[in-house]
């Protein structure tokens, strides 16, 4: 996991572990067209550990997050671009703004995984980097998390 702007002591260990559980127990292969599979396969896993569906970012709007636990902001990128990833970025950092959420945590393939994926997928070393790049815009802590 990697820790931007303080994730790793803002995060509570109960999400952080049911997150990482989930990632473990997602035993899809890697490859082109598994993407919305993997998607499910996390977030059904925690479904069944209490995270809730999709939650609206600003009602009436159909803007959303994948879910939201205990004031932690989860994004699942399996198979978006590049640019959902900054869409995401941006909900986040909302909802950290509004005190709705007070930290984020982030799941995304590894570099390899993502182009094993498709092309132009988000990745967890890009979003590292970015996050570096703008650690002074995206303020909050976000947890980051990739599977290969």
């Amino acid at each position: 996991m990697y820790s931007h702007q303080g994730a790793s002591e803002a995060l509570p260990a109960g999400e952080r572990a049911e997150i990482e559980s989930a990632i473990a127990s997602c035993h899809v292969a890697i490859r082109r067209g598994a993407a919305t599979e993997i998607r499910d396969r996390i977030t059904s896993h925690l479904g069944r550990k209490g995270w809730p569906g999709e939650f609206q970012v600003e009602p009436p709007s159909k803007i959303t997050i994948a879910s939201l636990k205990n004031g932690v902001g989860l994004c699942v990128q399996t198979g978006g671009n590049m640019s959902r990833m900054y869409a995401d970025l941006l909900k986040l950092q909302k909802l950290y703004m509004e005190d709705r959420v007070k930290s984020g945590a982030f799941v995304l393939p590894t570099a390899q995984a993502a182009r094993d994926i498709g092309d132009n997928i988000a990745n967890a070393s890009r979003l590292q980097t970015e996050l570096t790049i703008f650690r002074k815009v995206i303020h909050m802590p976000i947890a980051l998390f990739s599977f290969e």
